[in-house]
């Protein structure tokens, strides 16, 4: 059976998490596990900003942090949402991502696919659910599809068409998926980020072969794409090496 994790930032348990628990008997109807995890639950600091996740690998800070992050390895794939706060996900789930930043650098989620969801009362929704498909290229992982609901439609049910594309990259081989653009660039930007910081980035992109790749997984790219992210690889590769 495959599992998810789902992830509930918001402090009430009504918009935002009434649609979790929508989509989650959608999945449970395609005999997917949904577990939901609520953030509120845990403890989890600031970051300090030392980067000894960055340059040691591990976090000196004693919390829940890693506990999640171990939660989101375990499982096939992932809901991460959020209320909209001033234009941005909530407090609590931008703390928790700012203590994520080492799988940017080490990407360990990669290739998990990703459903976004996020509910405003106002403005930001779109802004919002960008804000996360682009943590989610961040971290390796596939968009596999969003859900947004307003003011205007907070009640209209979710319907098996928002959860489709995520049902099916679930269930789909790694060879067969087709990554966006967006996700190939991301890649050489981190692999060259780690070839030029050295230490523990680059031992891990050698460790996992990808200093060679044009993505993590061996998949379905398209050979125009494959050209224009590989012209883009070798020109940034240029620039860091010529500003060392």
């Amino acid at each position: 059976m495959l599992k998810v994790l789902a992830i509930n930032s918001s402090n009430r348990k009504i918009n935002t998490y009434g649609l979790i628990v929508q989509v989650k008997k959608i999945l449970e109807k395609d005999n997917i596990d949904v577990e939901i995890i609520n953030l509120f639950d845990y403890e989890i600091k600031d970051c300090i900003g030392c980067e000894h996740c960055l340059i040691k690998g591990t976090c000196v800070i004693k919390d829940d942090v890693l506990d999640i992050m171990e939660k989101i390895k375990s499982k096939d794939g992932i809901i991460l949402t959020s209320p909209v706060y001033l234009e941005n996900v909530s407090g609590k789930l931008k703390t928790f991502l700012d203590r994520t930043c080492k799988w940017f650098h080490r990407p360990e989620v990669y290739g998990k696919p990703f459903l976004v969801i996020a509910t405003t009362k106002g403005s930001g929704l779109k802004e919002t659910l960008k804000y996360l498909e682009r943590v989610v290229i961040q971290w390796g992982g596939v968009n596999a599809g969003r859900i947004g609901r307003s003011i205007r439609n907070i009640d209209n049910k979710i319907e098996q068409s928002e959860c489709e594309n995520f049902i099916k990259l679930l269930n789909l081989k790694k060879e067969d998926y087709k990554p966006s653009f967006a996700a190939l660039k991301n890649f050489q930007i981190q692999k060259v980020l780690a070839n030029r910081l050295g230490g523990i980035d680059s031992e891990y992109w050698e460790e996992k072969g990808w200093s060679g790749d044009i993505y993590y997984l061996k998949c379905n790219i398209n050979i125009f794409k494959k050209i224009a992210v590989t012209t883009f690889g070798k020109f940034l590769t240029k620039v860091i090496t010529k500003n060392k």
